[in-house]
């Protein structure tokens, strides 16, 4: 009985340890299926991030030559450049624009751009611009700290001016004025928030400041004037055309004059020839009626 009992208990206990094998397999699986799932969670997770990673550059990218282009460093200053270029190219017939031109033979100077009007005469254009000025007076938190920025532009617009006018005014080569290109509107609004600048560097410098939009009228001006001078050098050879066209009518006309007054002749000399054989066909027929009344009387004879 006791073995029997004993047997029982060791039948249980092994049961009991079979079940608990069996259950901390089961766990053991399950745990690992859910570190498999928690694993790929976390791989759909980083290639999540990796593409949050990826926009977040593709935006601070142009983020950051946005603030290099506010910044009013050197590569500032070629963005304004190609902004010129391109607005000149547009609008301007090929031929009549020079980029990164010397105007003055005696200096190694370049103007941005150098635009010939339709008598020849170069009107020089110089790029700037003020982008950290800008930005600065996005910045400021005040009224005055905006009049202070206004004023660092003021100077530093008329100090280029200055620049300008030394560099690329040239007497009988260019106009008498030069253009200071600023490449942004924006720009623009803060210049002519400044009380009587563009008069200041008109009258004292000789330099009219141009944004994109002044710009493109400004040249579309002196487009109209190459589309005239054009037009009036067609008019030129159609009336040259026509000239020619008149005087060899006129030859034409006087030889026609000749022919016919030629014609009339050689129809007189023809009249003349007519009645010359009339007047020989009457003579001939007449001696011929006298020659026969002659044999007619020798006949009766």
């Amino acid at each position: 009985m006791i073995n029997t009992i004993v047997i029982v208990g060791l039948l249980i206990i092994i049961a009991i340890l079979i079940y608990l094998v069996i259950s901390t397999k089961e766990i053991s699986f399950f745990n690992k299926n859910e570190s498999f799932n928690q694993i790929e969670k976390m791989t759909n997770l980083a290639k999540v991030v990796d593409k949050i990673n990826e926009e977040i550059v593709s935006v601070t990218t142009p983020l950051g030559e946005l603030n290099r282009f506010l910044g009013g460093n050197v590569t500032t200053g070629r963005l304004g450049e190609w902004s010129l270029e391109s607005i000149v190219q547009d609008i301007m017939p090929d031929g009549s624009y020079y980029f990164q031109h010397i105007i003055n033979s005696q200096t190694s100077e370049q103007v941005d751009c150098a635009v010939s009007t339709a008598d020849g005469i170069l009107v020089p254009i110089d790029s700037k611009f003020y982008g950290g000025i800008y930005k600065n007076y996005q910045d400021a938190g005040t009224d005055k700290d905006r009049r202070s920025v206004l004023k660092n532009l003021k100077t530093a617009i008329l100090n280029d001016a200055s620049e300008i006018s030394g560099k690329y005014i040239l007497q009988n080569t260019t106009s008498s004025y030069a253009i200071l290109y600023i490449a942004s509107e924006k720009l623009i609004d803060l210049v002519d928030k400044i009380d009587d600048l563009r008069q200041e560097c008109l009258t004292e410098n000789r330099i009219l400041i141009q944004g994109p939009n002044t710009l493109a009228a400004f040249l579309d001006t002196i487009r109209v004037g190459h589309h005239y001078l054009k037009l009036n050098e067609t008019a030129s050879k159609v009336a040259k055309v026509v000239r020619d066209i008149q005087n060899e009518f006129s030859n034409f006309d006087a030889t026609t004059d000749t022919v016919i007054k030629k014609l009339d002749l050689a129809v007189k000399d023809v009249h003349k020839l007519q009645t010359r054989i009339n007047v020989l066909g009457k003579t001939l027929e007449k001696g011929a009626e006298n020659l026969s009344g002659e044999i007619e009387e020798n006949q009766h004879d």
